[in-house]
């Protein structure tokens, strides 16, 4: 490649028994010693695995590619059962895969004249989370030898998707995610001196605090996060991994940054670029991001905000999403960056049950972000699998033509809602039904729907009755063509059949017709 000579390839595979398998990357100015292979790392049970891939271009009869000779390792588990998902994140119950199958990139190697070094990490079992195993290994051209490693979990914190580098100087940097059910997905770094002592890394920094989390049933954060080393000085180590700014699905954002440890030195360090123009900016969350409150309670969440460039600038704070019945209110309304505020949630007798996002909005002279807090309204509701969460019908008896099915995105909370209807055209009834006993109270009827017809109610119709056991019609309390396409909440008295045993009638009827095809999502279905 570098003269500009014909490009060849030469390949080998392992056997079914090794996947997930590294090639050197390496870092510095000097390169491997004459005749060196690149050294191709995977790993087993409580060992690495390191396999010597010599090519020859000139006669590539006299290729090898040798191993793996086995190298012990301290004892670990591989992450989530060895790659599943179980990466907690705040605010929601959907979980993020661990990747725990297979080393993380990058392997970097160095040559430090005296010695080689190889490091590389993944992601290990520490009692009821996640952390980093990394290593050091000396030597590869030869016996390899682990000349230092150690798990980094300083908390109950998940720490996954690492990546790691070493410098000129032999200091290490280790990058990664960082989530657990009180924190969003964030970006955060250490590292470790050469001079300090081996087996350790020292305090955890955060690049970016992530101000959302991933849901909609996505499971997958991201493929892999990259550090690697400023070959302009040989020092600054520069990392990059993704964050949310918001909740959602498919709406990452990209964090690059960089650090360098002051001791490390090649020889004069280049001028900084020029500075780029600063615009003001900042950072916001909420502490506790959750609260459970029966009707008639109140609590607060302490919301703070955080310079993350240029000058501080006045903040107003305003909230969406609160539940009927409840009010949200701020104190102080404004605050100054690096200031925060107090948001009291009070929840009054006439708000249902439910889970419930309240979305805090920080809006400056320059930009706005948006932190949340779920809010969880406990009640006695004679519905089973209100919300679907069961991910089935468990309770519910879906029937028609065209069977209703459980979704697991888009809902209106939690990870699941149920779908009578569908996308494909259908010519006939899509129908979930559930018997229950209304409280001798009679009580409230709630549900949410969100709607999709775009034809009219003469032809399709999006409908939700009270019947008796025996299928007569008691109520309708529903019955629209709405393509709205938003989710909205409807109630009804039961005071009528209190005590009575009856049936909800969820139905979505479409004509057949091919361009205009009906459907609703219903979730959150409460009598309380």
């Amino acid at each position: 490649m570098l003269t500009g000579a014909a490009a060849t390839q030469q390949c080998y595979d392992t056997s079914t028994a090794y996947g997930g398998l590294l090639p050197a990357d390496i870092e510095g100015s000097t390169p491997p010693p004459a005749g060196s292979p690149n050294y191709v790392l995977g790993f087993g049970t409580n060992q690495l695995l390191l396999w010597k891939f010599h090519v020859d271009w000139a006669t590539p009869s006299s290729t090898t590619f040798t191993g793996p000779s086995a190298t012990p390792v301290a004892a670990f588990s591989a992450a989530c059962g060895g790659g599943g998902t179980c990466i907690q994140q705040a605010g929601t119950l959907n979980k993020l895969d661990s990747l725990a199958d297979r080393l993380m990139y990058r392997l970097a190697y160095r040559n430090f004249g005296d010695h080689e070094s190889l490091v590389v990490n993944h992601s290990v079992t520490v009692g009821s989370s996640v952390g980093i195993r990394w290593y050091e290994l000396r030597n590869p051209g030869g016996t390899p030898v682990v000349y230092q490693q150690s798990t980094y979990a300083p908390d109950s914190a998940y720490r996954w998707m690492g990546s790691v580098a070493i410098d000129a100087g032999g200091d290490i940097g280790l990058a990664y995610s960082a989530s657990s059910s009180t924190t969003r997905p964030s970006v955060r770094y250490t590292g470790r001196l050469a001079s300090d002592p081996l087996n350790t890394m020292q305090s955890e920094a955060t690049l970016i605090q992530g101000n959302g989390s991933q849901t909609g049933g996505l499971h997958r954060w991201g493929d892999y996060s990259s550090i690697s080393v400023d070959p302009s000085d040989d020092c600054t180590f520069w990392l990059t991994n993704e964050y949310l700014s918001v909740n959602g699905s498919f709406n990452w954002r990209t964090r690059i940054g960089s650090f360098r440890f002051p001791s490390c030195s090649s020889g004069p360090t280049p001028p900084p670029p020029p500075p780029p123009p600063v615009t003001n900016d900042f950072s916001i969350g909420a502490s506790p991001t959750s609260l459970t409150l029966n009707a008639g309670q109140s609590s607060t969440s302490t919301i703070s905000t955080t310079l993350a460039s240029g000058t501080a600038e006045a903040i107003t704070l305003s909230a969406a999403g609160a539940p009927a019945g409840t009010t949200v209110s701020f104190s102080p309304t404004s605050v100054t960056t690096g200031g925060s505020s107090t948001m009291t949630l009070a929840v009054g007798p006439g708000t249902l049950p439910g889970s419930y996002t309240i979305a805090v909005t920080g809006t400056s002279p320059t930009t706005s972000h948006q932190t949340s807090v779920t809010l969880k309204v406990p009640g006695a509701n004679v519905v089973a699998n209100p919300g679907f969460e069961t991910g089935t019908f468990a309770s519910w008896i879906p029937s028609g033509v065209s069977k209703p099915v459980i979704v697991g995105s888009g809902a209106h909370a939690g990870t699941y809602a149920a779908r009578p209807g569908s996308p494909t055209p259908y010519n006939g009834n899509s129908t979930l039904t559930q018997m229950v006993t209304v409280p001798s109270s009679g009580g409230t009827l709630s549900f949410w729907y969100l709607p999709r017809c775009p034809d009219t109610l003469t032809y399709d119709q999006q409908q939700a009755q009270i019947r008796s056991t025996v299928g007569s019609t008691l109520a309708t309390v529903m019955n629209i063509c709405s393509n709205s396409g938003a989710w909205t909440q409807k109630t009804f008295s039961m005071a009528a059949y209190a005590g009575q045993t009856v049936v909800l009638y969820f139905n979505v009827h479409d004509d057949g017709y091919p361009t205009d095809p009906s459907y609703m999502l219903v979730d959150d279905i409460s009598i309380q």
